[in-house]
């Protein structure tokens, strides 16, 4: 049995990135760039104004109030077709080019048009390059704007459309396979009869690889029998990673791992002092996609996507950063730890009065699918703590229900 720090290790160590896909550049938000991106334009490609004001020669108001006399008007998405003489000014918007002449612009509020005459006051005086962009002055031309491996948020999709970009190559999602193993599970539309339950985990783990941005697929159910789990396991290594719930502890009818040695996989690790989750398998097929054997429970399956899976995805994906968010809280209710293992307890996280607080929640196991809708984080207890105490500084994993909630 290894450390969960372990287990993340190896998992990410044997983590490789995909190969990158050309997407259209509406579809690519929240994906990672697999190239560097080149402007092909200086930006801006003219010296603009960054206010609604007066274009102006700066020598001519250094002894300011000044009166000029208004040669034009340059609105927006207009170039001007004139040049500033001395004592001069053009009235400029906001994004529009600047006449030949002018190296400053004084914003609106501090100057007074001459009723009945074609001429400006201005009431204070500006320094060369005042409110104004320069030509090139954010990217030249042939700059790189964006490097491979950055996040594509909504700000880097404006970008890459200022720049021309209407495609763009980032790392490719990776499909996964969900199995769902056990003969007490049945369909949700089913009624359960007694010693049944709804197949829950299957669900989850869609909802949270979706999140997570891959591609996810739902192969049904697998029955308890040999036969059965090889055929659903035999479609699940098609995919980049497969996931596989329920069959990986110590019971008669936990076959899975038995049919995983059939099809040759190489394993990495079977078991991780942690809970919920001890019974967890990492592998790779033969194929290249990596394995996981999740425990059947919903609580754990779960976790160990949270703590293991959703890592691995991440770097499958060309994230920089892949870890999870880790931050310190103030803990306000005790806990205790009887495991043996690290503790990774459903808790609820808020920030409040420039900290995290933190309140684990009062779990029934880790079948207890309830207490964990209702959290947004885990509080982690190191496997040598058999207690923490309220006011402590306690470390808590952040899930991304956290920053919706």
């Amino acid at each position: 049995m290894i450390s969960v720090r372990q287990a993340l290790e190896i998992a990410l160590q044997k983590t490789k990135r995909l190969p990158a896909e050309t997407m259209a550049l509406l579809e690519s938000a929240g994906r990672v760039l697999a190239e560097d991106v080149i402007s092909d334009v200086d930006m801006p490609p003219f010296a603009r104004s960054t206010m609604d004001g007066y274009a102006l020669r700066s020598e001519d108001v250094r002894l300011a109030p000044a009166r000029l006399q208004v040669a034009g008007v340059i609105p927006a998405g207009s170039y001007p077709n004139f040049s500033l003489q001395p004592m001069q000014a053009a009235k400029i918007m906001t994004g529009a080019p600047l006449p030949l002449g002018a190296d400053a612009v004084q914003m609106v509020e501090k100057t007074r048009p001459l009723k009945d005459s074609a001429a400006v006051e201005i009431l204070e005086a500006v320094s060369s390059g005042h409110n104004v962009s320069p030509l090139g002055s954010e990217a030249q031309r042939g700059d790189v704007v964006l490097p491979a491996g950055a996040f594509i948020s909504p700000g880097v999709i404006g970008l890459l459309a200022a720049v021309g970009k209407s495609s763009v190559a980032v790392y490719r999602a990776p499909s996964v396979g969900i199995l769902a193993t056990g003969d007490e599970l049945v369909d949700i539309a089913a009624k359960p009869a007694l010693g049944q339950i709804r197949n829950s985990n299957s669900f989850t783990l869609y909802a949270q690889v979706k999140q997570a941005g891959g591609k996810p697929h739902l192969l049904g159910v697998a029955k308890d029998t040999k036969e059965n789990l090889h055929r659903h396991i035999a479609e699940g290594l098609h995919y980049d990673l497969f996931l596989a719930t329920g069959g990986v502890s110590m019971g008669d009818l936990d076959l899975v791992e038995e049919v995983f040695a059939e099809f040759g996989l190489e394993v990495f690790f079977e078991k991780i002092a942690m809970k919920p989750g001890k019974p967890v398998v990492m592998a790779r097929s033969t194929r290249g996609g990596l394995v996981f054997g999740l425990p059947g429970n919903p609580v754990s399956a779960t976790t160990v996507f949270e703590v293991l899976v959703r890592p691995v995805m991440r770097k499958m994906m060309g994230f920089p950063i892949y870890q999870n968010q880790m931050v310190l809280a103030t803990l306000t209710e005790p806990f205790v730890n009887r495991s043996g293992r690290e503790n990774y307890a459903p808790a609820v996280t808020w920030y409040e009065e420039k900290r995290f607080l933190v309140r684990p929640l009062k779990s029934k196991g880790s079948g207890d699918a309830v207490t964990y809708a209702k959290s947004n984080s885990y509080l982690i207890c190191p496997i040598e703590r058999t207690a923490l105490s309220p006011n402590e500084n306690v470390v808590v994993m952040l899930r991304p229900d956290f920053f919706y909630c």
